[in-house]
């Protein structure tokens, strides 16, 4: 696996993150409030306003479907790739890319130092590629 591989599981719960924010957002958005400008044109487009926002949130309930799809089968594979991995590698990649830690604190879990944990995660890595 490449690292663009790895940290796709990553990748994906950010992308939800975004989007349950994003639909938050969407669902706290009141187009109808009262304007404070006395002189504001008083349109009525209340029917484009109301098309809008179901659109706007079937998309994002779609995309977040897709994303918890894809997290799932991203996972799978991870968990595959992490299973073939030897003793700390293994630890070492799933505390990096599930549990997103610092090197600094993988290096005080498993009792290295910083450097020697990336080392090992980037010599692993490099060498499974090439196999």
């Amino acid at each position: 696996m490449t690292l663009e591989e790895l940290f796709r599981v990553q990748s994906d719960s950010h992308k939800l993150k975004s989007l349950h924010i994003e639909l938050a957002n969407l669902e706290n958005f009141n187009p109808f409030k009262k304007n404070i400008m006395s002189d504001a044109p008083k349109g009525s487009k209340k029917k484009d306003i109301i098309e809008w926002y179901l659109e706007e949130k079937e998309r994002i309930e779609r995309e977040i479907a897709y994303y918890e799809k894809k997290m799932q089968q991203d996972r799978k594979e991870l968990e595959e790739y992490i299973g073939n991995a030897p003793f700390p590698e293994c630890e070492i990649i799933r505390y990096r890319v599930i549990n997103g830690l610092r090197w600094f604190e993988i290096g005080e879990l498993l009792g290295y130092h910083r450097t020697k944990v990336s080392k090992k995660f980037y010599d692993y890595i490099k060498s499974s590629q090439s196999s």
